[in-house]
């Protein structure tokens, strides 16, 4: 594989820990430096909104208090390394905890790792970690439990499994040293271990091959899980990074699943939670006119999508695919499930990150076009399918029902099954069972994810079966490549290939994280990527 090496030798990574925005330069230095943080003033921020009474950045914090939280989507699993669920994220943010950390900025922080160096050929890094860092369970966390979780995650069938696939070895010379030689540059590798994904666990806990109670080095600890119902974490008295201004300052932090919008908001409103996420997008006008809410918007969050199984008739067809993208308008469906909150979307990469083909747009809707195709599909009259949707996300199920009806005026007909998100995970995500459906992208930081997680058949979360044979071959190289501008091209011409050949990823929209909590709740709503959510620096104030 070719590959673009930096040229440093050896130069330490803790300067990140500046805390300054990247600039472009910036980015360009990191890119070239080995860090692909990426997308510095793309993601997040960019497009944030805060409005309501109080955006909770003022007050000074205060300790205490239990906080109510009213969840959109049940978590199901805990074990960091096997759940995808933005859910099961969201929490397990605040309990494991990475090397490195992403930061607002989008530059990597050293966090359970105090720096890392990089070779000049950028395959050897090294890692110092913090001293002084203990497990939930009393004990100290020390470059063991590194290398048994990250050999947990090679040797086994995880979500970042395939990252280890360029790791020739993993040593550990001391308590508080860990070095990962890379066989050849592996650009994503770095981004990655900032993720859940690879989250540091107790040497105890990797050889279970599923984690049910998860114990970490977070801010927060596991105390109880109810499925579909509730999940409790509380605060860790022993937390190495704690301090007056930091927190934690939470004693106890509770989450109700409430999957139902309406109640969900109701249930705030009327005071019974301090917080909730998934506010739904005809809300927002109000929430962002009552003094006393404090609302938050983080655009974008992430990117849905209409999954199509293309194993499967029809969508084993690609002109099957391309007639329902043409019978379809974008716009029109976007606006109606997120009243004027998101973007219509026609490539994976985040909105203004160098990944995007500008040459690449929504596909127009054309009735006539649509009808050739599905003449060319052997289907002129058109054909009926399943189309199972998520219930505990309610964008997609209004989105899905104006897709529906939009496909029926050339004789495609989506019957909407309205099925649990465990049904989902189990049914459409592990079984296949399934034509159309819908879901979406999270943790768009870096474009690995964007092109390869999702659309690539070794990608840890790719399920719709298109495969192509160049796109592949783009992508796996763009992996390799330190260049910003090389790499670029390599996902425009990908971006190119997913819209001519219709993959079985038709994406829809870009839409926001909606927040609204109580003019009590204070501190920073969200992680840097809209992908989880961090609660060490929130409080309530008395």
């Amino acid at each position: 594989m070719p590959s673009d090496s930096n040229r440093r030798n050896f130069e330490n990574n803790s300067h990140a820990a500046s805390g300054r925005r990247l600039d472009r330069r910036a980015f360009l230095a990191a890119s070239a430096t080995g860090i692909p943080v990426a997308l510095a003033g793309c993601l997040g921020g960019s497009d944030s909104d805060n409005s309501g009474g109080n955006n909770g950045a003022n007050g000074k914090p205060q300790s205490g208090g239990t906080l109510q939280w009213g969840g959109a989507v049940p978590v199901q699993g805990l074990d960091p390394h096997l759940e995808s669920a933005a859910a099961t994220n969201r929490v397990l943010e605040n309990i494991t905890e990475p090397l490195i950390k992403l930061d607002f900025d989008y530059s990597l922080q050293p966090h359970l790792a105090k720096d890392w160096t990089t070779s000049e050929d950028n395959t050897k890094l090294e890692f110092t970690l913090q001293k002084g860092v203990k497990f939930h369970n009393g004990k100290e966390m020390t470059s063991d439990d590194v290398i048994a979780t990250y050999e947990r995650i090679a040797n086994g069938d995880y979500l970042a499994s395939g990252f280890f696939e360029f790791v020739d070895s993993m040593e550990n010379p001391d308590d508080q040293t860990f070095i990962v030689q890379l066989s050849e540059p592996f650009a994503p590798f770095i981004s990655r271990m900032a993720t859940g994904e690879m989250h540091i666990v107790p040497k105890e806990q990797t050889n279970k091959e599923k984690i049910g109670e998860p114990i970490g080095t977070g801010p927060y600890q596991f105390e109880s899980h109810e499925v579909e119902t509730s999940f409790t974490m509380t605060k860790f008295d022993e937390y190495w990074n704690a301090s007056e201004d930091g927190g934690p300052f939470l004693d106890k932090i509770v989450k109700s699943e409430i999957t139902d919008p309406s109640v969900r908001l109701q249930s705030f409103r009327a005071g019974e939670y301090d917080f909730i996420n998934g506010v739904p997008p005809k809300d927002v006008e109000s929430l962002k006119n009552d003094s006393s809410v404090r609302f938050e918007k983080q655009f974008p969050k992430a990117l849905v999508y209409l999954g199509l199984n293309c194993n499967k008739k029809p969508f084993n067809n690609k002109h099957a695919r391309l007639a329902l993208d043409y019978a379809i308008d974008k716009e029109e469906i976007t606006e109606a499930a997120l009243y004027g909150t998101g973007k219509p979307a026609a490539t994976p990469a985040a909105p203004d990150s160098p990944w995007v083909n500008p040459d690449v747009k929504p596909r127009p809707r054309n009735l006539e076009k649509a009808k050739e195709h599905l003449k060319k599909a052997g289907m002129a009259n058109g054909f009926s399918v399943s189309f199972k949707i998520p219930q505990s996300y309610p964008t997609q199920v209004q989105g899905a029902k104006v897709i529906s009806d939009q496909a029926s005026d050339v004789g495609i007909n989506l019957n909407i099954q309205k099925i649990t998100w465990s049904t989902w995970l189990s049914d459409v995500y592990s079984k296949q069972n399934f034509e159309a459906t819908t879901s979406s992208y999270l943790a768009l930081n870096y474009p690995d994810v964007s092109f390869y997680k999702f659309l690539h058949p070794d990608g840890a979360f790719f399920f719709t079966g298109w495969e192509n044979e160049e796109y592949n071959e783009l992508v796996e190289k763009a992996r390799h490549m330190y260049d910003e501008q090389k790499r670029a091209d390599l996902y425009h011409k990908a971006t190119e290939i997913l819209h001519e050949e219709r993959a079985g990823h038709l994406l829809l929209w870009w839409q926001a994280n909606l927040y609204s909590g109580s003019t009590k709740y204070k501190g920073k709503i969200g992680a840097p990527d809209g992908s989880t959510l961090r609660f060490q620096d929130n409080w309530l104030n008395g």
